[in-house]
């Protein structure tokens, strides 16, 4: 199997210069000091595939994708997968079956070995769910659905998912959402899904989860919920990315609300979001488009 290494080269360049991060339009953003070329190293990225979610997590032997996109956008995955020379998934992540989370799955599991499949325990008949169970059968992968709070086997990490806590939602397939909390020494990454209202509570009361995080995916491509001031300002976060497109920007009283913590906020709408972290210092870059 090949693993691709965080690229050193990538790494030097964040240590070169520093450029004040926040949203503005299509720009290379970083925040963060140098770090240690010998210290372990987690890369994220949080890529542009308009309104949907697709993150990806590398370590230096392991990887971990989070959610899939779209159909129409699987490319931008897969490109960067076969650029970087990956070939083996560790984790994909379902958080929940809307078409903008598991439509690019088929893909992905069609063009790469995925070592283990998580998904939340709900039903799903989107036409987008069918193709994604399909190639799991055929690529003879029987996933995982998460009922518990589970912990993830990622080098020089503590990941932990934390399921839904209930059987239904008023808001279905968002509130279903599973949410990933990463911790890599120092810093804290929290991967939100699309909690809407019922979710965020469950979160704000969730037995041994610790809301403050340094990085947040913000729920929902940045919908505001009635909550919503209340969850900010629980994981209060450094740095905040955005999914989103230029056709559905996050609501201003979410931005608000983030300008307001000190936050530094991403929108994938603007490029590609790259974080790079050892443990101790946070480095982003932003790419155009």
């Amino acid at each position: 199997m090949t693993r691709r290494r965080p690229g050193m080269a990538f790494l030097a360049a964040l240590l070169l210069f520093s450029v004040p991060a926040g949203c503005g339009g299509g720009k290379e953003a970083e925040q963060g000091s140098g770090q240690a070329a010998d210290a372990p190293e987690l890369k994220v990225t949080f890529f542009n595939v308009g309104k949907g979610d697709a993150v990806l997590l590398e370590t230096e032997e392991q990887a971990m994708l989070i959610d899939a996109g779209y159909d129409d956008t699987s490319a931008v995955i897969l490109d960067y997968l076969e650029a970087e020379e990956i070939d083996t998934l560790d984790y994909l992540v379902i958080t929940h079956f809307d078409k903008d989370h598991v439509g690019g799955a088929d893909k992905i599991l069609e063009a790469v070995e995925v070592l283990e499949v998580l998904e939340p325990d709900y039903e799903s008949d989107s036409g987008q769910t069918e193709e994604y169970r399909e190639t799991l059968k055929e690529q003879g992968i029987t996933p995982v659905r998460v009922t518990d709070t589970k912990e993830l086997m990622l080098e020089g990490a503590d990941c932990t998912v934390y399921p839904p806590r209930q059987k239904d939602y008023e808001e279905e397939d968002n509130d279903f959402s599973l949410v990933i909390s990463l911790r890599f020494g120092e810093e804290g990454f929290l991967f939100a899904g699309d909690c809407e209202k019922e979710r965020l509570s469950e979160l704000l009361a969730e037995s041994g989860l610790n809301l403050r995080h340094q990085v947040l995916k913000v729920p929902h491509h940045g919908r505001e919920e009635k909550n919503s001031d209340k969850f900010l300002l629980a994981v209060d976060p450094e740095a905040a990315v955005i999914t989103c497109s230029e056709d559905d920007r996050p609501d201003k009283e979410i931005l608000e609300l983030l300008e307001q913590l000190g936050t530094e906020v991403y929108l994938t709408s603007e490029g590609t979001v790259t974080c790079v972290t050892d443990g101790s210092t946070l480095s982003f870059r932003q790419e155009q488009g």
